[in-house]
């Protein structure tokens, strides 16, 4: 942009004052350029057209008059001595210089802005897909459905009425992750019924040894009308149940999901595992949990995960109001 501006003075640019001249009279055309981009232009973004215009107009005239009075008294004051040109018509071409440095400005905004938008929107494809991958192989622990074949087995034996209910959950949770893994957006009561099949089936896996409480407060309207990305609370759930094993002390998992007008919150509590039946964890679960809602939602979610004494305390509220369908 400098050597577009002082293109046509280069040639009159012998000595270091004259460049310095040029290079003060480019900085204040770009400084007024980055302020009409910095506080008027974000007016527009909004849709407030009036305060744009009255800004911008303003913004300019400031611009081209102190461009004019610098021009003046400093830059080139034997210009207006010939009388080349007047005030008045070196005011005009001020004003066109700066509106035109303005929209120069505006146009590298605009395409930088642009390419970073496809740039983070490729990043988003690739690494959702990845870690849809990942969560068709991985999501539920393969122990789980090992375990869970072998309790069906055991009430098949026992209490064969309840068996066609217990296979019927168990073909819901695997058919939901199979078929839901790789959309992008489903509702969000068929992710909390996923979680309510995958807590009854928890419940038969660990028989009454593990306390379990599971509450979900929300309208079905409102959670039938809201969207969510898929499996993106199991890893909690599933963590909670993977790493809550104790016979030292209570073994539990109190679950409460709460959804109120756009707000989603999920606050589990559990037991830690005794030192010799902890399991060994890379944390790459909650580590692409994290990733997704970072992902999919930088601003509107806050997960916090600690430990607190004897027990396990996840917290996770998440803003789904601007997934509502319309």
């Amino acid at each position: 942009m400098f050597l577009l501006t002082m293109l046509h003075e280069w040639m009159k640019i012998d000595t270091i004052i004259d460049f310095i001249k040029g290079l003060v009279f480019f900085s204040l055309l770009y400084i007024q350029a980055q302020l009409h981009r910095h506080f008027f232009f974000s007016f527009f973004m909004k849709k407030k057209y009036f305060i744009y215009v009255i800004g911008a107009v303003f913004s300019t005239l400031t611009g081209a008059a102190l461009l004019v009075v610098v021009n003046y008294f400093w830059i080139d004051t034997a210009y207006y001595e010939r009388g080349e040109i007047s005030v008045f018509q070196d005011f005009a071409y001020q004003i066109m210089l700066c509106v035109i440095s303005t929209f120069t400005m505006l146009s590298f905004f605009l395409l930088r802005q642009y390419a970073n938008e496809v740039e983070k929107r490729n990043e988003a494809q690739l690494m959702l897909s990845e870690i849809n991958v990942k969560y068709l192989h991985a999501q539920l622990n393969p122990h789980f459905f090992f375990n869970m074949f072998n309790n069906l087995y055991g009430v098949s034996l026992t209490e064969p009425s309840r068996t066609p209910e217990l296979i019927l959950k168990l073909s819901e949770l695997m058919r939901y992750q199979l078929e839901n893994a790789n959309r992008d957006m489903i509702r969000l009561k068929e992710e909390v019924d996923f979680i309510a099949n995958y807590v009854a089936m928890e419940k038969e896996r660990v028989g009454k040894r593990c306390a379990i409480r599971y509450v979900l407060a929300g309208e079905d309207d409102e959670l039938n009308r809201y969207r969510i990305a898929p499996l993106l609370l199991i890893t909690l759930i599933e963590n909670a149940f993977k790493h809550s094993l104790t016979n030292e002390r209570r073994w539990y998992v109190d679950i409460f999901i709460t959804f109120s007008d756009g707000a989603l919150t999920v606050d589990i509590k559990n037991s830690l595992a005794d030192k010799l039946l902890k399991n060994n964890s890379t944390g790459l679960g909650l580590a692409n949990t994290r990733q997704r809602l970072a992902l999919l939602y930088p601003t509107q979610y806050k997960l916090h995960c600690a430990e607190m004494g004897h027990d396990y305390h996840t917290f996770l509220t998440l803003n789904l109001k601007s997934s509502a369908y319309e």
